[in-house]
């Protein structure tokens, strides 16, 4: 398991009773994980954010709300970097491109929650290259 995700669940004290199958944890923890890393790339998440973040879990990934909030407090507390959770989702979603699309609008739409900064751009393009590794491979550019 990747370090990001490996260190918050050794820190559990008991497995969680919010998710049927501990592999919908860990991607569903991957995703809120990476949502979380765009909301906070400013170094601080507002209510508008934290809102955006929560309906994108509820409307798309149909989570409740113990599970978001579950999620939420995972993601702020994680003290890994962001590359972990993205190899995590393309192992999972690799083979689901409608899936990785979505996820891909839905951390854009996050990404304009307060107009595009830098960081968060940034943080798009990253996980844009790892979800959908063949951007590179079409243009034939290595170094995108």
């Amino acid at each position: 398991m990747f370090d990001s995700l490996k260190h918050w669940f050794d820190s559990l004290k008991e497995e969680s009773k919010l998710f049927e199958h501990r592999e919908d944890e860990i991607l569903h923890s991957a995703l809120a994980s990476v949502l979380y890393h765009v909301i906070s790339a400013d170094q601080h998440v507002d209510s508008k954010e934290k809102h955006e973040f929560e309906r994108i879990l509820k409307q798309e990934f149909d989570l409740d709300d113990d599970q978001v909030e579950h999620l939420y407090h995972a993601a702020k507390g994680s003290t890994e970097d962001v590359h972990g959770d993205l190899h995590t989702i393309n192992f999972y979603l690799k083979r689901n491109p409608a899936v990785r699309m979505t996820f891909m609008r839905k951390l854009m739409q996050l990404v304009d929650v307060h107009g595009t900064h830098g960081e968060e751009l940034e943080l798009f393009f990253e996980t844009l290259h790892e979800v959908f590794p063949e951007i590179r491979e079409i243009r034939g550019d290595a170094d995108l």
